[in-house]
């Protein structure tokens, strides 16, 4: 009898909670393309610098940030205004390593290496994450942060300063690292496009 309830009881707590994925996102945009979409503005010669912060534990982040500067390439050049170059003259022309500068020293390099715009993006967050225990018996979630900033190298001007965050899981949802790298180039395709996070 205790085991027939038992199995009533986890029966009812499978089918209230399967299926219930929750979505979250979030956005601060700031700059000059912040009213208008970056998509058709003229990037030219566009070298985009990419880091992930790694205090936070974030497992695989080299191969994590390889493909978040993947994300932001095709999201950036997807609209044809801006041709990616390497950003190997850029860095070797800062007077010290690259996360340390700012606009302004970023723009003297670029300008020096011709490149037109310089995108920086700063991952702070990237994971997945496997949740055990009650009334949901498992689930996961994955979840990005990031800061995604373009400098206008002629003007010196801030193109786009955006901070967006985005997270999804929940009870009996199976999400892996492909989902992630998905559910992130979707927020830079939407960011690129002029589209608030919801």
């Amino acid at each position: 009898m205790k085991t027939l309830l038992l199995l009533i009881v986890a029966g009812a707590l499978i089918l209230t909670t399967s299926g219930c994925a929750t979505t979250r996102h979030g956005s601060d945009v700031s700059g000059r393309c912040r009213e208008t979409t970056l998509a058709g503005h003229d990037l030219g010669r566009l070298a985009i610098l990419a880091r992930m912060v790694r205090d936070g534990g974030i497992p695989n982040a080299a191969e994590k940030e390889d493909a978040a500067a993947r994300a932001a390439a095709a999201a950036l050049t997807a609209q044809g205004t801006a041709t990616l170059v390497a950003a190997d003259s850029l860095v070797t022309g800062l007077a010290l390593p690259w996360p340390d500068a700012g606009d302004a020293e970023l723009a003297a390099a670029a300008r020096a290496s011709g490149i037109d715009t310089v995108a920086v993006l700063t991952i702070t967050e990237y994971t997945g994450k496997l949740h055990l225990g009650l009334p949901a018996l498992w689930g996961t979630e994955t979840s990005y942060r990031y800061e995604l900033r373009l400098l206008d190298v002629k003007t010196g001007h801030l193109l786009l300063d955006a901070r967006r965050f985005g997270q999804r899981g929940g009870p009996f949802l199976v999400r892996g690292l492909d989902d992630l790298h998905a559910d992130f180039q979707n927020d830079l395709n939407e960011l690129v496009r002029g589209k608030q996070a919801s």
